[in-house]
């Protein structure tokens, strides 16, 4: 059975297209340059091989690649791209293999990273030891030749040796996955990628886009598949909201909100932030049940008998420190936010000074929040109780009900992410955010408010949420 080496490629934006200014010639259908988010997924190291292909053909019955003399697969080209092979049936192939193609967008980050390169491998023109190409060889070569031409994920011939067919139905940039062109109907002419060995320089760098129609053939047009990234599958099923890459203004300035601020909010700076995806609402009672009873976990303390109260299960889970968020997200292969995406989510992006409210800059109102409660009566309350309280993204749940641990040490502003303030083997101070039922008043529940506590500290206005890439 097919079982390639895959390479995962990790979620995050890249710079896809030219920019005729920087580029060695670009074709008009490659600019604009423009920044597209791609979610993690894997995708083979190499293309599928003739060997890999003649599984297929056995087991199916498929029809055999047309150079296949008698049906039969020559033996010297085993190790071979797969050729002679149409767009429906690489896509059999990836029926029968449980895989897919990759859109054109997934292909182009695979092959050229976060830095815009020009081909793979860099920058630098190709030669001898980088690919096959302008037909010195004259025809494929067998796949993992050419170490030094390989993508910075490590992906291999992702220029020349064989074309290769994407998922993508061929479209004017900027690319967009919305809008059709990765539908599976449709005759439409399909993107290829990455050139061949007859194709010189320019044709194999990683912006080159080509498009065939579905049923077109060839001795040097094959296939590489993807699939789904297998570690982000999760055993909770949260409600994710997308969070665009974006620049906000972080913190406060003192010529705004004066009277709310605190010390440790200055200096109000922009912060870029990759698009990622937040859980709606704190993670319940209900869903770190699960966690406790899969992984064996201690129970919070206010679980009588180690045993969830019904009346409670809807409720953001509390009583649990840094150390216990940390292993319920490594349990659910999620992640905590960082302070900044915990912002950015409350407040929306924007280079000018944002919302002070997760709502706007109203005063909180009794259906916005819970926070501020008297001795006797203070609790929790359900995570969806306050929907006049969204975030500009609809993320529930960002101001009051609990303190939101998140992965950073609490430091001076302004942020920066390389200083150490994410290192997670630390046992300093890490930031909570999003005040509680407990806070006292307004100030707390703001959107650029700051507390801190020491990660093994638990307490009944402190829960969490998760965040993915």
């Amino acid at each position: 059975m097919y079982d390639p080496s895959w390479i995962t490629i990790p979620s995050g934006s890249f710079r896809m297209g030219s920019d005729p200014a920087d580029d060695v010639v670009p074709y008009d259908h490659e600019t604009p340059l423009h920044r597209v988010h791609v979610d993690a997924f894997q995708l083979a190291r190499t293309h599928v091989t003739n060997a890999q292909y003649a599984e297929f053909v056995t087991a199916s019955g498929h029809q055999p690649p047309g150079h296949w003399l008698d049906g039969r697969m020559p033996e010297e080209l085993a190790e071979h791209p797969v050729t002679y092979v149409d767009w429906h049936d690489a896509r059999a192939f990836c029926q029968w293999a449980g895989v897919r193609l990759p859109t054109e967008a997934e292909w182009e980050k695979a092959a050229r990273g976060t830095d815009a390169r020009i081909w793979p491998w860099g920058n630098q023109p190709p030669g001898a030891q980088h690919c096959n190409f302008e037909n010195h060889l004259t025809t494929t070569n067998p796949i993992s030749q050419y170490p030094c031409g390989a993508s910075p994920y490590g992906v291999l011939d992702m220029a020349g040796n064989a074309w290769e067919w994407t998922q993508s139905l061929a479209g004017d940039y900027p690319y967009d996955a919305q809008d059709g062109r990765e539908s599976d109907a449709g005759g439409g002419a399909r993107i290829v990628r990455g050139g061949s060995y007859i194709h010189g320089a320019r044709d194999i760098r990683v912006a080159d886009r080509h498009s065939f129609v579905p049923s077109t053939t060839d001795v040097y047009l094959g296939f590489r598949v993807a699939r789904r990234n297998e570690s982000e599958v999760t055993p909770v099923a949260f409600d994710w909201v997308h969070i665009p890459e974006g620049d906000f203004l972080m913190g406060n300035d003192t010529r705004h909100f004066h009277d709310l601020a605190l010390p440790n909010e200055y200096p109000a700076h922009v912060v870029s932030v990759d698009a990622f995806s937040i859980a709606q609402t704190p993670v319940t009672n209900a869903e770190y049940e699960t966690f406790v009873h899969a992984a064996h976990s201690q129970p919070p303390g206010h679980w009588i008998d180690g045993r969830m109260a019904l009346e409670i299960e809807d409720h953001p889970v509390t009583n649990v420190s840094w150390d216990n968020a940390q292993k319920f997200c490594q349990w659910a292969n999620v992640r905590l936010l960082t302070e900044t995406e915990w912002e950015l989510a409350a407040r929306g992006a924007g280079a000018d000074m944002g919302a002070v409210y997760p709502w706007g800059n109203e005063m909180p109102k009794a259906p916005c929040a819970n926070y501020g409660q008297d001795g006797k009566s203070r609790s929790t309350t359900p995570v969806d109780e306050y929907p006049c309280g969204a975030s500009p993204y609809g993320v529930l749940d960002l101001a009051g009900n609990v303190w939101e641990w998140t992965s950073t040490i609490l430091q001076d502003y302004p942020y920066h992410a390389e200083d150490g303030r994410e290192d997670l083997t630390s046992r300093a101070h890490r930031v909570l955010k999003g005040g509680s039922f407990y806070s006292p008043s307004e100030s707390y529940i703001r959107c650029a408010s700051r507390s801190s506590s020491f990660p093994q500290r638990q307490r009944d206005h402190i829960g969490f949420r998760v965040a993915k890439n």
